[in-house]
C-alpha cells in the first residue's frame, strides 16, 4: 500500500512491479552486505522515473526494502543526494551517528566515531559535530579508517563501527546535514511501516488457520483485538508518514519516525503473541520482519530516543502552566 505518496500516471503500478520485483530478487540473493543498487536501477531507466515522481520513488525504494528484506545502499544515495553541494569530492557512503546518540554525529574534529552500513569501503561522509548544534562534513577514504563489525540483533545485516583519525578538510553543513538526516529518517520510517505491515500480515495468516478448543484462534475476541489494535498503530503511523512525504520538513521526520518506531514494536509484541512459540523459530518468517525492525529502529534516533528529543523541543516553547499544542494531547 502506498502510505499517501500518490502517483497519478497509469505506468505508477508498473513501476512498482518492477521494483517489488527487483528488491525480491536482491532478498533473494541472501548477500549480507548492502547491494550497490544504482546500476540495477539505471537498468529500469530510474533516471527518469526519478525526474516524473521525485517523491513517489524514494518512497517506494525503502517500502520495497522492507517488504522484501533486500539489503542495499539505499540509504546512502538518499543522504548523499542531500549532501551532494558540501562535500567537495566524490563519496560512496554516509557515516551514520552511533547508535547512543542516536541522532547525534559521533566525530570530532579530531577523531572520526559512527556506525556504517555494510563493509567498510570507499569514500566516507563524515559528519563532525560543532558548537551550537553545527555540523561540519568531510570526506575520508576507508583505508584512513578502522571498521570492526558489529555483533547486532540482526545476524543477516552487516554493520560496521568506524573510528580512525580525521585529517581531511571540513565544509560547514549544517543546514544540508539536517535535510540528509530528515531524508535518512523518513526513509527508515517507511522501511519500518513496511517491516510491521509484513509481520501483522504473517499473525493474521497465522491465527486464521491456528485451531484451539476446535476454531481458529483468530474467531476468539482477544486476539481480535489486539490484530485491531495493531492494525491501527500501523495506520496511524503511516497518516505522519505520509504528510512527512509531502511535505518534508525535519520535525515531521522525526514525528514520522518515532511513530514508526513505536508502532513496528506494538506490531511486533502482538505477532509474537498470537504465534506463539512458532514465531520464535528460525524456520517461521515473522522473526525476520522482527529484528529487522528492532535494528533499523536504532538508527538516527530509536523512537524512544526521538520521542525524548520531541518532548524537551515541546517544552522549550511551553513553559509549565500553558497549554501543550492539541497534537500532544489527541497522542496521548
Amino acid at each position: 500500500m502506498n502510505m499517501g505518496v500518490h502517483a497519478t500516471d497509469d505506468t505508477w503500478p508498473m513501476v512498482e512491479e518492477a521494483v517489488f520485483r527487483l528488491f525480491d530478487e536482491l532478498a533473494g540473493k541472501g548477500s549480507p552486505e548492502h547491494v550497490a543498487i544504482g546500476p540495477r536501477l539505471a537498468e529500469l531507466g530510474w533516471s527518469d522515473i526519478e525526474a516524473e515522481y521525485p517523491v513517489e520513488a524514494c518512497e517506494l525504494l525503502f517500502r520495497a526494502q522492507g517488504r522484501s528484506l533486500a539489503l542495499t545502499d539505499c540509504l546512502d544515495r538518499t543522504m548523499l543526494a542531500e549532501l551532494a553541494g558540501v562535500t567537495g569530492r566524490p563519496a560512496d557512503h554516509v557515516l551514520l551517528p552511533g547508535l547512543t546518540p542516536g541522532y547525534l554525529p559521533g566525530s570530532d574534529e579530531q577523531r572520526v566515531s559512527g556506525v556504517l552500513l555494510g563493509p567498510l569501503e570507499g569514500r566516507l561522509v563524515v559528519p563532525v559535530a560543532g558548537p551550537m548544534g553545527t555540523v561540519s562534513v568531510g570526506v575520508v577514504d576507508a583505508s584512513q579508517l578502522h571498521g570492526e563489525r558489529l555483533d547486532t540483533f540482526d545476524a543477516s545485516t552487516f554493520w560496521t563501527r568506524v573510528s580512525g583519525p580525521l585529517d581531511v578538510p571540513l565544509a560547514e553543513a549544517s543546514a544540508q546535514w539536517n535535510q540528509a538526516l530528515a531524508a535518512a529518517q523518513r526513509a527508515l520510517a517507511t522501511e519500518l511501516v513496511a517491516l510491521a505491515e509484513q509481520a501483522l500480515r504473517i499473525a493474521v495468516d497465522q491465527v486464521s488457520v491456528r485451531v484451539q478448543f476446535g476454531g481458529p484462534i483468530g474467531s476468539f475476541q482477544s486476539p481480535r483485538h489486539a490484530l485491531a489494535d495493531a492494525a491501527a498503530r500501523i495506520a496511524g503511523a503511516r497518516a505522519l508518514l505520509g504528510e512527512s512525504w509531502r511535505y518534508g520538513g525535519r520535525l515531521s521526520a522525526v514525528i514520522a519516525k518515532a511513530a514508526a518506531g513505536r508502532a513496528h514494536r506494538a506490531v511486533s509484541d502482538v505477532a509474537l503473541q498470537v504465534c506463539g512459540a512458532i514465531g520464535l523459530t528460525a524456520e517461521h518468517d515473522l522473526h525476520r520482519y522482527v529484528t529487522r525492525g528492532f535494528q533499523l529502529d536504532a538508527l538516527c534516533g530509536s523512537y524512544d530516543q526521538l520521542e525524548s528529543y520531541l518532548s524537551e523541543q515541546l517544552f522549550e516553547s511551553y513553559a509549565p502552566g500553558r497549554a501543550l499544542p492539541a497534537v500532544v494531547t489527541w497522542a496521548n
